[in-house]
């Protein structure tokens, strides 16, 4: 595999989709020798100071970069990144390091490297994704630590040549999201999946990233030109002409179907046949407005306010410091719907020091969303006070997170009534009746969503929860994601029991999700009943084609089909069908 003449063809896991045409370069962040020598009682003081202040810098290196991936707007990078700001604070960083250098009396460098390692060697012994996440998450953290505290160890991408194809073992967050668009081109790794961080983050830049190749065995290889397919998840080393003509071509259409997108936002979103269908907008900051100036929204599909939290060290929010982010978010939006989706925390955004925050063997199915929620009821009632303030500015919709039953359901709205009940005998004005949904991301409130949305004004299914709950399967992990497909027949059957019952009883349904960012999934939906979908910023013109190169009439056709499946891989190839004839 040394040949510079003959084309190399490998085949790895599509994570981002894209083109991208480039110059190898391969980056290998190995891990610098570490110092280590003892320290006298008298030096501890000024190890720890000098802690610290590598603490205080990795925190203003990760906010500079949260400020510009605001402005490319970078929503999940933003937010992965928020939790990287908020472990700089877990006692773990913290205290117990600090203890660590007075009772070794060793350099902080040493003493750091050794607990990280202790941590390292603990997590890898469990094959839950949850901490196989907090892992990679850690361990980017403590190279950004000790990068400053050794500057020698530290690593980026920030000066690599223009229009690199970076092959790495592993993609750490805070590498990707440091990657400027100009220098990167692509991104081809040995370990990580469909749902890691780094993915996340490379979807979010529109960068292209296959996983799954064996990148030693690249090395060998001789060339100067090498195509990553994001969409099939091929790697192309030494193109042919012919090859690289065609993919110049693909490119080049990529970017002008976006251009032609962004000018397509004014339009209407129906269908060939006239039908309406509304596309509303996920966020999780203020800052994720700016995107959404071009138009083209319904309104905010889901607000995800349990980041306010990760802003402040003390985990802290006051009741005002809610109502002011709350308010502008709604005169932003001004006669649009704006869902703020309350406070989902738990599970893997679980912040520490808020009580209930012990570890739990398996926190996915632990103390989350409203179950969190209705065990501290005076942070749920600050929150509501705040959003009833805030009613007043507009039409504010409220989204209850991951409701399992009935009780829980009717135990929220009884805290809601009540906060509304004080602030009405305080003379607090805000708005009488606001709509309250309901989260369907578990199987039993998709059994039970007759009774649910009837004690809701609407509701929103959130499909990538629904998924992984449904399978048993965790869509983190690399050698899940083939069988984790997004429309497994479960999922299509489910779907259309939640939007028959809505629709039953008049009441409105958003999807929510991967399926609900992609146009090959968007005509089954539409067949299968759904009037309203909720993404990325960044989907919102993807999806508003979709709808309108659809007829109802078809996509009707096509859900009964499907429906009639058994197998994922029946839907896969009958959804793709369909799709290729509507491009």
């Amino acid at each position: 595999m040394t040949s510079a003449n003959n084309e190399i063809r490998i085949k790895g896991f599509p994570v981002s989709d894209g083109v991208a045409i480039g110059v190898p370069y391969f980056f290998c962040p190995e891990e610098e020798h570490i110092p280590e020598f003892p320290i006298t009682i008298g030096e501890v003081d000024d190890e720890i100071a000098r802690y610290r202040k590598a603490l205080f810098s990795s925190r203003e290196d990760l906010q500079r970069l949260q400020s510009d991936l605001v402005c490319e707007g970078s929503e999940d990078a933003v937010t992965i990144l928020d939790t990287h700001i908020q472990m700089l604070e877990d006692p773990m960083m913290t205290t117990h390091m600090e203890e660590k250098i007075r009772q070794m009396l060793q350099n902080t460098e040493s003493v750091f490297h050794e607990v990280i390692r202790d941590y390292e060697v603990r997590f890898s012994q469990t094959s839950d994704s949850f901490f196989q996440q907090r892992l990679v998450d850690v361990m980017d953290l403590a190279k950004r630590v000790l990068g400053h505290l050794s500057p020698k160890a530290k690593h980026s991408l920030h000066d690599i040549p223009f229009n690199s194809i970076v092959f790495t073992h592993e993609l750490i967050p805070s590498y990707t999201a440091a990657a400027q668009t100009s220098r990167v081109s692509a991104f081809v790794t040995y370990a990580g999946g469909g749902n890691s961080h780094a993915a996340l983050i490379a979807r979010a830049k529109g960068i292209p990233f296959v996983a799954c190749i064996d990148i030693h065995t690249l090395k060998k290889i001789s060339s100067q030109c090498v195509v990553v397919d994001g969409q099939t998840g091929e790697v192309i080393f030494n193109p042919t002409e012919e090859t690289l003509a065609a993919y110049k071509r693909r490119k080049t259409c990529l970017k002008t179907s976006y251009q032609l997108l962004q000018n397509e936002l004014q339009y209407d979103t129906e269908t060939i046949d006239g039908f309406p269908v509304q596309v509303f907008a996920n966020i999780g900051h203020i800052e994720d407005l700016e995107p959404l100036k071009q138009g083209g929204v319904d309104g905010i599909g889901l607000f995800r306010s349990e980041f306010l939290f990760f802003h402040n060290q003390n985990l802290h929010v006051s009741e005002e410091q809610q109502y002011q982010v709350y308010r502008e978010l709604i005169v932003r939006m001004p006669q649009l719907p704006v869902s703020i989706r309350v406070f989902d925390v738990g599970g893997d955004k679980h912040p520490e020091g808020l009580s209930h925050a012990h570890k739990e063997p398996n926190p996915v199915l632990g103390c989350r969303g409203i179950r969190f929620l209705l065990r501290n009821p005076d942070l749920f009632r600050t929150q509501l006070r705040a959003l009833h303030r805030a009613s007043v500015f507009g039409n504010l919709q409220l989204l209850l997170p991951l409701i399992s039953d009935i009780r829980e359901l009717q135990q929220a709205r009884t805290m809601i009534d009540e906060v509304a009940s004080e602030l009405k005998s305080y003379g607090v004005p805000f708005k009488e009746k606001i709509p309250v949904g309901v989260m369907i991301e578990v199987p039993s409130a998709v059994i039970m969503c007759d009774a649910l949305v009837q004690q809701s004004d609407f509701l929103a299914i959130g499909t990538n929860d629904l998924l992984q709950f449904t399978l048993g399967i965790d869509r983190g992990l690399p050698s899940m994601s083939e069988a984790c497909y997004p429309a497994h027949p479960s999922i299509v059957r489910m779907i259309k029991m939640v939007l028959t019952e809505a629709k039953r009883y008049h009441r409105p349904v958003s999807i929510c999700g991967e399926i609900a960012s992609s146009p090959l999934f968007i005509p089954l939906l539409l067949g299968l009943g759904a009037e309203s979908f909720s993404c990325s910023p960044r989907y919102v013109p993807l999806v508003k084609r979709a709808v309108r190169q659809s007829s109802l009439l078809g996509s009707f056709e096509l859900a009964q089909r499907v429906l009639q499946l058994s197998s994922p891989l029946e839907v896969s190839q009958v959804l793709l069908e369909a799709y290729n004839q509507l491009r």
